[in-house]
């Protein structure tokens, strides 16, 4: 006699949502799918089907504000735990990239997802700043799909994660891990926005440092810095630069006088 008794649901506990989270932010929108390693991997690891994971990423995507019209996938009447966890984490960053990697065990934000993660060990086992510091690296690619936001670049060796409020200064682990204090740079440009030659208006217009200007008659500068004033940088669909960021940059680090 054939068993009629229907499968058992699986039970989605705050760990579960907390780390699907977490593989949303970095992850790339168009390789959230069942097929991705890394989902595969963490969705094991937490005994969900690979498809059971790419539907809680997804519901995230139809919760977050920056994306509209046809990006908003995921279903309409999202859990309201999924709802919490999204606003929770919002202004503790540094607190999910922590938490997703200590609940599965592995090396979540070390990886190219297509790859999957290595297991946490006392060999690799880093500091919560460390551990900090490579999500933000992950979510910022992750958020640009893998391109600078200026020239496309999408070589991964030329690419830089680059705070917008430096590193240094952010006075909460919040702000230094935030991916919304982002934009990936290829390495030329990362250099000239740390040192203040270009910035990123809070329209996102580029702007250039008029001590650059200066040097017009030579080609490359001509091209690669002084041509990109009022171009504007190639938004991202997920975490889009922060107003407060970006007018930190304006007026401390830019050295081309007030926008």
């Amino acid at each position: 006699m054939l068993n009629s008794t229907p499968p058992r649901k699986s039970v989605w506990l705050r760990e579960d949502i907390i780390v699907a989270y977490a593989l949303y932010c970095i992850i790339p929108l168009n390789k959230i799918n069942p097929k991705n390693e890394i989902i595969q991997q963490v969705a094991e690891n937490r005994n969900k089907s690979a498809a059971s994971m790419t539907m809680r990423m997804r519901n995230f995507q139809y919760i977050d504000p920056n994306i509209t019209g046809e990006g908003k996938k995921g279903l309409s009447h999202t859990a309201k735990a999924d709802k919490e966890i999204f606003k929770e984490f919002q202004n503790d960053w540094g607190e999910l990239s922590y938490a997703a990697e200590t609940i599965t065990g592995f090396n979540l934000f070390d990886t190219i997802s297509e790859k999957g993660a290595s297991k946490l060990s006392s060999l690799n086992d880093r500091s919560k700043v460390n551990r900090q510091r490579a999500f933000f690296r992950s979510s910022v690619l992750a958020a640009y799909n893998n391109k600078c936001c200026i020239t496309g670049v999408d070589i991964l060796t030329f690419l830089r994660a680059s705070h917008i409020k430096p590193f240094e200064v952010c006075r909460t682990a919040s702000e230094r891990t935030d991916p919304h204090n982002g934009l990936l740079l290829n390495t030329f440009h990362d250099v000239a926005f740390d040192k203040g030659l270009i910035t990123v208006a809070k329209d996102y217009t580029i702007h250039v440092s008029k001590s650059v200007k200066k040097h017009i008659e030579n080609n490359f500068i001509r091209k690669q810095l002084i041509e990109l004033e009022g171009t504007s940088i190639v938004k991202s669909k997920t975490f889009l630069p922060a107003p407060e960021f970006l007018e930190y940059h304006n007026d401390v680090i830019f050295k081309g006088g007030s926008l």
